[in-house]
């Protein structure tokens, strides 16, 4: 083990967990970290080789809690200000044989790399096992959330899909691969309630789409509008849909506090809901550039209340939805959110940094020492460029860049060891 031992000096060494020193130093032995911290605290172990950084942040691998992977063959393009229509063209463009679904997850997972995503949280779209079945053969940990529909009588068959697809994976140890499989209801206008219940019921990891649009809070608050019209068109409407008179968020309290749930987006909330959502231990999944391309929230609404939500207890992890919203066509990464909401609101490194890895890390099930740098294994290290003759903080420096990160210790393959830094 002594001959794998690198000592990675570097401008900075930060994690969101307190271990921060510029200059800093971490020590590897393959797959581990062996200690993090000042150089002088560290030394010059016996046999190990070094690599020296100076105009580097090194950091933990990033967690990217709410993504769509199958979308990726899609690639960016411009939202035409309509909702729906958007919807339909995404559907018409998706992958929809087997091979292609994975030809897409395979791109995304290449771009995901590209970002530095050591966790992630995957939409598998139209109940698809592609995509986890990509993700199991890439070796990148994290949940695939089965994506399910169903409304009205059609309930029952998104509950079927579910219970099915859990009962399957449960006959393989996912703690051998670091990858699990979770319920993914899609939306409250796409799915009733008895599926978000049974979801919440199956004891596996449960993400969904929330108070997304004011397309949603129309449907749910009077069975009416663009989104009642786009499920009559598509023929699954019946008259056991009916209007609910409530918000999302309240349409779906039961199933929210029985399970903690990750909800994406959340951009229409009430102040009531904060604390709601901090007592079902529910992680809101932000994904700020998805929002800014939607045009949330509507003018005329308050900005997004993550920092709210913070300082109400609630989770708040970052995600960056489908390709199809991004202005990074080389890459899927949550530093690129980071970035967003650091020049956008001036949103405290630390803060960003702790949304970008052991938020995420936790509402996936993750150990979040894996995204830190605490002695122990680690789900891979980056390193951020920024210049060290800027006496501007390194990492906010890293923010105000458009540079990519680059892997230094690259997670290993399931099933195989790491043969250490890269670089």
């Amino acid at each position: 083990m002594g001959g794998r031992r690198t000592l990675i000096r570097a401008g900075l060494v930060v994690d969101a967990e307190g271990c921060r020193a510029g200059p800093g130093a971490v020590l590897v032995d393959g797959p581990r970290i062996v200690a993090a911290g000042a150089p002088a605290a560290i030394g010059r172990p016996s046999g190990a080789r070094t690599v020296d950084l100076p105009d580097a942040v090194v950091l933990p691998g990033l967690v990217n809690v709410h993504c769509h992977l199958d979308l990726s063959h899609i690639g960016p393009v411009p939202f035409g200000g309509d909702f729906v229509d958007w919807i339909d063209r995404v559907r018409l463009k998706r992958a929809g044989d087997d091979q292609a679904i994975a030809a897409s997850v395979r791109r995304g997972i290449d771009l995901a790399r590209a970002g530095g995503t050591a966790l992630v949280g995957d939409i598998a779209g139209a109940g698809s096992r592609i995509p986890i079945g990509e993700l199991r053969a890439a070796g990148l940990a994290g949940v695939s959330f089965l994506e399910v529909f169903g409304v009205g009588r059609r309930q029952g068959n998104a509950i079927r899909a579910l219970t099915e697809a859990v009962k399957f994976e449960s006959n393989r140890d996912g703690s051998q691969d670091g990858l699990r499989l979770g319920a993914g209801p899609h939306a409250p206008y796409s799915c009733g309630i008895d599926v978000y219940r049974a979801a919440a019921e199956l004891g596996v990891p449960v993400a969904t789409h929330l108070a997304e649009s004011l397309e949603e809070l129309q449907f749910i608050r009077a069975a009416e509008g663009p989104l009642a019209g786009l499920l009559k068109r598509l023929g699954v409407w019946d008259e056991t849909i009916f209007a609910h008179q409530a918000h999302p968020i309240d349409y779906l309290a039961d199933a929210l506090r029985a399970t903690p749930f990750i909800a994406a987006h959340l951009n229409y909330v009430e102040d009531r809901h904060l604390e709601l959502l901090a007592d079902w231990r529910t992680t809101v999944a932000y994904c700020p550039r998805a929002s800014a391309y939607f045009g949330h929230p509507q003018p005329g609404r308050s900005p997004h209340r993550y920092r709210q939500m913070l300082e109400a207890g609630v989770s708040v992890a970052l995600g960056t939805d489908s390709l199809i919203c991004l202005d990074t066509p080389d890459r899927i990464s949550v530093l690129d959110e980071m970035r967003f909401l650091y020049r956008r609101d001036g949103t405290d490194p630390m803060t960003l940094l702790r949304m970008a890895t052991t938020a995420g890390a936790v509402a996936l099930g993750a150990d979040p020492s894996l995204v830190t740098l605490a002695p122990g294994p680690t789900a891979g290290l980056l390193a951020a460029t920024f210049d060290p003759h800027n006496p501007l903080d390194p990492l906010r420096q890293v923010l105000q860049r458009d540079d990519p990160v680059r892997w230094i210790v690259a997670p290993a393959p399931a099933g195989e060891s790491q043969t250490g830094p890269t670089t």
